[in-house]
């Protein structure tokens, strides 16, 4: 939906299954075909045996995103593009990195944060090497639930566990409603009453438009700024000013799919705004 908006006609474009051979790809006829390395083991070989090239990327942390994108503006001769946008991630992360330092120097503590996708009424937690986990320890918090799940996806964890880490920020993250609601739900469970983070009202669900900000997609730079401001509020004002007397966080909202997508002030306010949902603001 979200890429039928950027470029109508999108969704007549031919797709292919995530199961789909190597002569699914060659039937139409590609000069090149670019790939998620996960997929390399099962059509590497049959992309090349058809002579076909391939291109694999990652795009799962910070630095895949540097590598890869750089890799991408080689291949279309768009170097000055890929570094553009690689400019951009790392401003992000130093600004997130600013604002730590000025918490740090008003004697704010590293907060113990816990993120949890609300799944099936219960709640579980990313891998150590996923995105969710970077961007807390960019914004400066202290995942919780590191070293939790050694496992390749989210893993259940039980109210039990969570009351034993009793984190002092929650973030709630959701891919199919809207995280405010479900962080509201979180706060009024009984079971989480005794929560350092309930009592001080610190349950956020991660903000979200078409996709939640705390993935590997391209918002991952806009999912950093969030966490910043929700981890350290005062020290993200004092940071990032306002622009045009306009929120940080939309200003930099609007700033970010007028980069990447190319959306002026009207697209922006038909297509994106209407979507903004968790606690975002």
């Amino acid at each position: 939906t979200f890429l039928e908006a950027v470029e109508p006609g999108f969704l007549a474009k031919p797709s292919l299954a995530r199961t789909a051979g190597a002569e699914a790809y060659a039937a139409l006829k590609p000069d090149m075909v670019i790939l998620k390395t996960a997929m390399k083991a099962s059509l590497g070989d049959g992309l090349s045996a058809l002579g076909i090239p391939a291109l694999y990327v990652s795009l799962e942390t910070p630095e895949d995103y540097y590598r890869d994108l750089k890799a991408i503006g080689s291949l279309f001769a768009a170097e000055a593009r890929a570094e553009e946008l690689i400019l951009y991630y790392k401003a992000m992360t130093a600004r997130a990195v600013n604002v730590v330092d000025a918490a740090k120097r008003k004697g704010v503590v590293s907060p113990r944060v816990l993120v949890v996708q609300a799944a099936g009424g219960g709640y579980e937690v990313p891998p150590a090497s996923w995105m969710q986990t970077a961007l807390v320890e960019l914004a400066g918090g202290i995942p919780v639930w590191k070293g939790a799940n050694p496992g390749a996806g989210w893993a259940a964890v039980s109210p039990e566990q969570i009351l034993v880490w009793n984190p002092d920020v929650v973030i709630v993250i959701s891919y199919k409603e809207d995280s405010a609601g479900l962080a509201r739900s979180f706060k009024a469970d009984l079971r989480f009453s005794s929560l350092s983070s309930v009592k001080q009202g610190r349950v956020y669900g991660y903000a979200q438009d078409f996709y939640s900000w705390d993935q590997p997609d391209t918002r991952w730079g806009l999912g950093l700024a969030w966490l910043s401001r929700a981890l350290y509020p005062d020290a993200f004002a004092s940071v990032n000013g306002r622009t045009d007397g306009m929120d940080p966080l939309e200003a930099e909202a609007r700033r970010f799919f007028s980069l990447f997508y190319g959306m002026d002030k009207e697209k922006y306010d038909t297509v994106i705004a209407p979507a903004l949902k968790g606690d975002w603001r």
